[in-house]
């Protein structure tokens, strides 16, 4: 089972149930499930019922011994995590909900990220990941070829807020390893966009490590509301998740320094 899917499965129990999510935490391979029960104050039958559940979302394991007799102390079972979880922090396993959320008016936490310019961390992308493409974040799986992702370049050009593009990532938004090392990644990409966006225009390409799993992400700036790009001398723009030619109207405004989407 994929690492990402057991996050998510977490995710998805321990959300609004922070004594559940204390179980887990207590589960080290060395704890019997009573042990447990004490250390996080809730009765046994509640302990065993959060344990149950956590087992058969395959979070946690029932160890057994060399001999493949489960392991027991003070006649109760002892609990282990499932090995890709053991060494993640419990960070990973919090409800994007419950992270602060802004000040009274200010931008949502997406905008604030694309208007500096800054890098999603691991836990930004993983939710990112999880709630899909949207106006600023689209996702390409390995193996896109370089002149697709300059169209997407170019049309996020033209827009407001710019955009991010999440090369290693699946529509659905399952992380994949990127399939080529950075430099030629960087240097496909950059070429692609020289040769067929004008006038140019300076994209970031970072690498990022998200689970285990190699990414790269191009990171382009908001308009400038100087600048019309043109994608191979036609003007694109990205409504949603979808990226379209711009009609004359649309164009004239750009042309004017008045944003349309």
């Amino acid at each position: 089972m994929e690492l990402q899917e057991l996050v998510a499965r977490a995710r998805i129990l321990f959300q609004g149930a922070p004594k559940r999510a204390q179980v887990f935490e207590l589960v080290n391979g060395k704890k019997s499930a009573k042990e447990i029960a004490r250390r996080s104050r809730k009765s046994l039958s509640a302990t065993l019922q959060d344990l149950q559940k956590m087992r058969d979302m395959d979070l946690v394991i029932a160890k057994k011994n060399d001999s493949g007799i489960l392991l027991k102390r003070d006649n109760s079972v002892v609990y282990e995590k499932h090995p890709l979880l053991k060494h993640l922090s419990k960070s990973y396993f919090e409800d994007p909900t419950q992270i602060p959320q802004p000040k009274k008016n200010r931008t949502s936490s997406k905008r604030a990220l694309i208007t500096s310019l800054k890098i999603p961390s691991e836990q930004e992308t993983l939710d990112i990941c999880r709630s899909g493409e949207d106006q600023l974040y689209e996702f390409k799986s390995a193996g896109t070829d370089a002149r697709t992702i300059s169209k997407e370049v170019g049309a996020f050009a033209n827009t407001k807020m710019g955009g991010v593009l999440f090369y290693g990532v699946q529509d659905d938004g399952s992380i994949e390893n990127a399939d080529v090392k950075r430099q030629v990644f960087d240097q496909r990409t950059q070429n692609s966009i020289r040769n067929t966006i004008s006038p140019a225009i300076s994209v970031k390409i970072v690498e990022k490590d998200v689970l285990g799993h190699k990414i790269f992400l191009i990171i382009v700036p908001a308009w400038n509301r100087k600048n019309v790009y043109q994608y191979e001398n036609r003007v694109y723009l990205r409504q949603g998740t979808n990226v379209f030619i711009a009609k004359p109207e649309e164009i004239r405004r750009l042309h004017s320094g008045k944003s349309v989407v």
